[in-house]
Parts: C-alpha cells; structure tokens; sequence
C-alpha cells in the first residue's frame, strides 16, 4: 500500500512538472523574443538608457531556479523509490527463504515423530503378540489341565459306575428265585432296535417333496414332521404292532393367517379349539414380486380367471380350518408324490383309511417288511411345545373344525429330559415297556400309564430308577394306580405344572390353569369307576402271572 501511494504522489509531482516545464519553456521563448527585442532596442538606445532593467533580470533568474529545483527534487523521489524497492525484494525473499526453512524444520520434526510412533508401535505390537502368546500358553495348560482333570473324573466314575453294577450283581436280589424272576423280566422288558430314524428319513424325504409340489399355492405349509408317543420314546410294547407317530406341523400359506381361537367364555382352557383362518393384504408383495394377486383388493372375476382359490375356499369350513378336508387333501395326493422321492423304489407306499389322520404302510420291496406310520397334523400354540392337532379326542364324535391341544411334544421332550438325568442303566423305560404289554386288551391307556410314572419319577429320585430297583418300581406303579382308582384322582402332568425344566415349554395358561383330573370320569360315570378295578384286578394277576410263569 505504501509503494502504491508513493507511485501515486510521484505520478502527480511529474504531472505537475511537465506542466511547469512547459510553462518555463513558454517563458524561456518569450524571454529570448524579449531579449531579443530588449537588446535591439538597446543598441538602438545605448546612449538614452545605459541603465539594466534589475527587476527583470531578478525574474529570469527566478524562473530558471524553480526549474532546476523541480528537477532535482524529482531525481530523489526517483531515488528513494529505488531504494525502497530493492529493499522490499531483499525482505521478501529472506522472509521466503525464512519461511522454507521453518517449513523443512517442522517436516523434519514431524518425520521424527512418526519415526518415534512408529517404533512405539512396533514395540507395543511386539509386547502385546508376546502377552497374547503368554495367554494362549496359559489358556492351554488350563484346559489341558481341564482335560486331564475331566477324564480322570470320568475313568473315575466308570470305576465307580462298573463297581456299583458289579455289586447290584452280587447284591441283586439274595434270594436265586426272585433274582430268576427280575431278570427273566427284565429280559422282556428289553427292547429292541427301533426304526425311529428310517421312519423319520422316510417323511422327511417325503414331506420335502410335498413342500416342492405346492410351493407356488395356496395350501398350507407342512414343516418337518416331530416322532411323538411311546415308540419315539422308546417303549413301545411290542415292536411288531408298533405306529410310528409323527406329527407335521402346519403354517398359513402365503396370503393368509392362522388365529388359535382356545377360550370359551367359562372355561380356562380351551375345550373346543379351533382355527380361524383370514386373508391378508398381499399388495405389497404383487408390486415387488409380481407373482400373487391381493385376495383382499383384486375383483372376484380377475381372482377366479389368473389364480388359484384361496385357503378359505379349499380346505375351510366356514371361516375355519376343516381337519377332515386337510387329512383328505394330504391322503388323495400322497402316493402320487411319493413316487417322486428317492426313496419310491426302496418302499411301497400304501394310504389307509382315516379320518382326522393319514395312515400309510410302508413296505419293503426287497425284504416285504412293513412299517406303520400315522401322520397328524397340528398348528403350534405360540413359541411353545404344545399344538393343536388333528389327533381324535374322548368324545364319540369329534367335530371336524375342532383342533384338540395335543402336548405330545412337550412329553417327548420331558422323556429325553429324564433319561438324560437318569442315565443309561435307568429302568424306567423297560417299567413302561412291561407294564405296557401286560395292559394290552384293557381299559388303561398307555397315555395314563405314562401320567403315572411322571408322577413317580418325581416322587421317587432317579438313583432309585436302576436296575436293582426294577420290581420294586414295577409294584409302585401298580399301587399308585390302585392309589388313583381309589379315590378317582389322577391329576394331567402337565396342565397346572409350575415346576416344568426350561427343557419344556409350556404356555402361560397351562401352568397357571387348574389340575386336570384324567379320572374324572370315574366320579361321573359309577359303572365306569367299578370296569376300572375290575380291570385293574385283572393287571394285578397278569402281573403276577407274568413274573412267576414268564407268560
């Protein structure tokens, strides 16, 4: 700014200048004309005027003072620009060379810098890749240690387990004829090898293939099928008379919902449940996808012209899902689908009649073998082990939109439970599968028989469930029966059991409902609660019979 304004002053001084000169120099030739003049007129008048003219001569002299004085002051303004100037260079490049030297200065700083973080880090790297080393040595040895430990308590226990049956051998009954009847009845008790596994490749095959064919419609969704009752749990009375039950759980196909309609208005269970099924909104899905039409939003004509019907219009009475409609449905396409299975050529599949079940033999083509198996279907309740299903109830006839609540699965996974807690060498399968043959014909269900041992089980510990304890179960069991008899009691297992393991999962409503009397009809019906201890003195002597003559 200050070079700006100088330049702007001398602009104007040597504007002011060329305009003095050119006035000095108007003057000067005025002055010579004058002059010129003046000395003519004094050659003409040297004698009459010998005096100068002072006053004039003093201005010339003036005029001609003025001009070098303009003159002189600009050669130094001239000069003092210069200087100035090349001092402004002479600062502007030691304040460059100031500045790149403070710049290598704090570069180098910074190099040194992230010289020195890096070698932090290297030796942080370095001590934390040694202590993780020193941990994982340490974790090592402590399971190593573990291990060791583990298996020592585990050769341990096989000692002491090996110990214990080589002393309930010894101890097992003193007496030879009550040790002769206790393994002459365990003998029977024994079971044999279970096709649970080829039975449950078999539907799984099949069912997988039922899902493929109907994938693109509108009926229910059958997921993998569930091994309930007494041959999935491992006592079936006898293998050659054995149904494998499964139970296929169903979903809503894509369109539609399920709602478990469970409480009547006085009852805290549900005693007739049913299964209400409604549409639901599939626009979303036709914008994106464009595979479906919106049952809910589309006209009847451009329904029943580009779709298949609706849930509702199949499988539906009224507003409700129809079991004997869905059994129907399953059963007429069944043995065509199974030709399509891998399976097909190993097995002959053959449909049974059934109402509210599909029944198929299934038999082998090389060895003629047959297989039984029964398919119930069920919705699952909630998240829960408890599902309504097609299963037949108590009652003569059984309405074919109601869904009875069926804690099949709950029971096989509390069965599990207790064999895992009780071990390997327990007997209370072989309890089930005795008293179970010796029921045969009578009016006890092997449903009821299993209550009671539940009951038992949580009656009586589990150590006391081996094989020493054997007839000593057996008899508990039968009191316990002539227990419940008597006073026309025995209470459902798992309805209003609050002490269910986290294995088993119960709804709300069935551990906060009250006990179920499974012999209530015994209170109601005289001539039934007399057929029962007429029956159960018959158990007692086929009981006996049993043991004493094998027969």
């Amino acid at each position: 700014m200050a070079l700006v304004l100088i330049l702007a002053l001398l602009v104007r001084a040597l504007s002011d200048n060329a305009v003095m000169l050119e006035g000095v120099q108007q003057q000067e030739v005025n002055l010579r004309e004058q002059m010129t003049q003046l000395q003519h007129e004094t050659e003409q008048r040297i004698v009459e005027q010998r005096r100068v003219d002072i006053p004039d001569l003093l201005f010339t002299q003036l005029n001609y003072g003025r001009i070098w004085f303009c003159m002189g002051l600009f050669f130094l303004l001239f000069w003092n620009m210069w200087q100035s100037g090349t001092m402004n260079q002479h600062d502007d490049s030691s304040s460059k060379e100031d500045s790149f030297s403070s710049q290598e200065e704090a570069a180098g700083a910074e190099q040194k810098e992230e010289k020195q973080e890096k070698q932090v880090e290297q030796v942080e790297k370095v001590e934390k890749v040694e202590q993780e080393k020193k941990v994982e040595q340490k974790e090592k040895l402590e399971q190593e240690k573990k291990v060791k430990q583990e298996e020592k308590v585990k050769q341990e226990e096989m000692v002491e387990q090996e110990e214990q049956e080589q002393q309930d051998e010894v101890d097992f009954y003193r007496i030879p004829w009550t040790r002769f009847i206790a393994e002459r009845a365990l003998l029977k008790a024994q079971g044999r090898p279970s096709r649970c596994q080829l039975v449950e490749e078999l539907m799984s095959d099949l069912l997988l293939a039922c899902r493929f064919v109907w994938s693109n419609s509108f009926y229910p969704i059958l997921r993998s099928a569930i091994g309930v009752g007494s041959a999935f749990e491992g006592w079936s009375p006898r293998e050659e008379d054995t149904v494998y039950r499964l139970l296929v759980p169903v979903e809503a196909p894509r369109g539609h919902i399920f709602h478990l309609e469970l409480h009547d208005e006085e009852d805290e269970l549900a005693s007739n449940p049913r299964i209400r099924v409604e549409l639901k909104c599939m626009c979303e899905r036709e914008q994106q996808l464009g595979d479906v039409l919106c049952f809910l939003h589309h006209p009847v004509e451009d329904l029943v012209q580009n779709q298949d019907p609706s849930l509702l219009q199949t499988l539906c009475t009224d507003v409700y899902l129809d079991v004997e409609k869905l059994v129907t449905w399953f059963r007429v396409q069944v043995a065509t689908i199974w030709n399509t299975t891998l399976q097909a050529d190993a097995y002959n599949l053959k449909v049974l009649p059934s109402r509210r079940s599909c029944k198929l033999q299934l038999t082998n083509t090389s060895s003629g073998e047959k297989i039984l198996v029964e398919l119930l279907f069920g919705v699952q309740q909630a998240n829960s082990d408890i599902f309504l299903s097609s299963q037949n109830t108590e009652a003569i006839f059984t309405p074919s939109t109601i869904w009875p609540q069926s804690c099949a699965v709950a029971e096989v996974k509390y069965f599990q439970y207790l064999l895992k807690k009780a071990g390997e060498n327990s007997v209370i399968q072989r309890c089930l599968r005795f008293l179970s043959h010796t029921m045969v014909g009578m009016g006890f269900s092997n449903y009821v028989l299993k209550t009671l041992v539940f009951h038992l089980v949580n009656i009586i510990p589990l150590g006391n469930w081996q094989k020493r304890n054997f007839l000593s179960r057996l008899e508990n069991i039968l009191q316990y029966l002539h227990f419940c008899l008597k006073y026309k009691r025995l209470v459902h297992f798992f309805i209003g059991n609050k002490m269910m393991p986290d294995e088993v999962i119960l709804p709300h409503s069935f551990r906060t409902a009250t006990p179920l009397n499974l012999f209530q009809h015994l209170e109601d019906d005289p001539d039934a609660e007399s057929r029962a201890l007429r029956d159960f003195r018959v158990l007692k002597d086929r009981f006996l019979r049993l043991l004493l003559f094998g027969r």
